[in-house]
């Protein structure tokens, strides 16, 4: 078997750990709505993206609100009948933060995404992303 067959077992007992989830959620809850982070929370998820721990790379914490897309019921006059409040959006909570991490880092081409961890309001993801000239 190699390493990291054993690094993903081992990351696996760790999330399962309710200290490690409760620690994970109390940094993630500190930041801010896009931040950047010096090393990736899931090492073996991000290494089967295509991370590497050299320069160039760059791993993001993005937060996504959790629940449908709601919309403002007009209330003025005549309501159409069909004016929903909720819908739902055609694009994941995934593709929410890679796109608010595109939208701040730019110059950056996307690697990949994944799950970290959610509460009741809020989803975090980790994107990934790399720089074209390295």
């Amino acid at each position: 078997m190699g390493a990291f067959k054993y690094i993903r077992e081992n990351e696996k007992k760790l999330y399962k750990n309710k200290e490690r989830v409760k620690q994970i959620l109390t940094d993630a809850r500190s930041g801010s709505l896009v931040e950047r982070i010096e090393r990736p929370t899931k090492l073996f998820r991000a290494k089967e993206i295509g991370y590497k721990a050299k320069p160039g790379y760059t791993v993001v914490r993005v937060k996504v609100g959790k629940g449908s897309f709601r919309r403002e019921r007009p209330n003025h006059a005549r309501r159409p009948s069909k004016s929903g409040i909720f819908y739902n959006l055609s694009i994941s909570k995934q593709r929410i933060a890679e796109n608010r991490a595109m939208k701040r880092y730019s110059n950056l081409e996307l690697l990949g995404s994944y799950f970290i961890v959610d509460d009741g309001q809020n989803s975090w993801y980790e994107v990934l992303l790399k720089d074209s000239k390295f």
